[in-house]
C-alpha cells in the first residue's frame, strides 16, 4: 500500500524515480539513495526504513502518514492552554474529545509505547507559540521513562495540567515553561517525576 501511494504521488508531479532521488539527495546529501534502491524498494524487494520514509515524504512534500492510509486513532483527552487553567485526564474514556491520526507505521514500531499506554492532547491557542502552533497535537506517553530536556505534561496537586521542558538541578527538577509571558518556571521536588508524562510525537494538521 505504501510503495502504491508513493508511485501514485510520483506520477502527479510528473516526476520519474530518477527525480524522487535526486530530491531525497539534496534534502540529506549524507545519505545518499540511488534511484535502483528506491526502485527495489518500491517493487518491495526491500523493506522501507523509516528514515527512508521520513526523506521521500519530505521531498514529496507530504507527512510520512500520507504515504500510508492506515492508521491509529490516538484518543485526545484535553485541549491545553498557557493562560487558561487545563484538568488533567483521568479515564481517558471519559474524556475523549477527538482523535489523533497516528501512520500505523509509527505505531508498529518496537520502540513506540502500547495503545493504552499514550493519549493526545491539542494546543488550543497561540499561548505556546512559537514553540508549538496553535491547534498542533501531541501524543504523551502515560508514565513513560523521563530523560532530561524532555517535553513533558505535568498534573499538580489540584489536578491542573501544565506542558513544559524538564530539566534535572540536584535534588528538585526545573519545569521550563513554553510561554514565559503566560507561565512562570516552577521549581519541584524530584518526587513529582511520577506526576509527568513525557510527549512523545508532535503532529501538524
Amino acid at each position: 500500500m505504501i510503495n502504491e501511494r508513493i508511485r501514485a504521488l510520483v506520477r502527479a508531479r510528473g516526476w520519474k524515480i530518477v527525480e524522487l532521488a535526486k530530491r531525497i539527495n539534496q534534502l540529506d546529501p549524507a545519505r545518499k539513495v540511488h534511484p535502483s534502491q528506491l526502485s527495489r524498494m518500491l517493487k518491495g524487494n526491500r523493506k522501507w526504513v523509516m528514515s527512508h520514509l521520513e526523506l521521500v515524504a519530505k521531498a514529496l512534500g507530504v507527512q510520512v502518514g500520507d504515504l500510508a492510509d492506515e492508521h491509529v486513532a490516538i484518543p485526545i483527552v484535553s485541549e491545553i492552554s498557557s493562560v487558561q487553567e487545563c484538568g488533567y485526564p483521568g479515564a481517558v474514556e471519559e474524556t475523549i474529545i477527538g482523535y489523533v491520526p497516528l501512520p500505523r507505521i509509527i505505531a508498529e514500531k518496537k520502540d513506540w509505547p502500547k495503545a493504552e499506554e499514550v493519549y493526545g492532547i491539542r494546543i488550543k491557542d497561540k499561548s505556546f507559540e512559537p514553540v508549538l502552533l496553535e491547534g498542533a497535537e501531541l501524543i504523551v506517553h502515560r508514565n513513560g521513562k523521563i530523560k532530561e530536556g524532555d517535553l513533558v505534561v505535568y498534573c499538580d496537586a489540584t489536578n491542573r495540567m501544565f506542558l513544559g521542558r524538564l530539566y534535572f538541578h540536584n535534588d528538585q527538577l526545573l519545569l521550563r515553561s513554553l510561554s514565559p509571558s503566560n507561565q512562570k518556571d516552577m521549581i519541584l521536588p524530584r518526587r513529582h517525576l511520577s506526576s509527568m508524562d513525557r510527549v512523545v510525537a508532535q503532529i501538524f494538521n
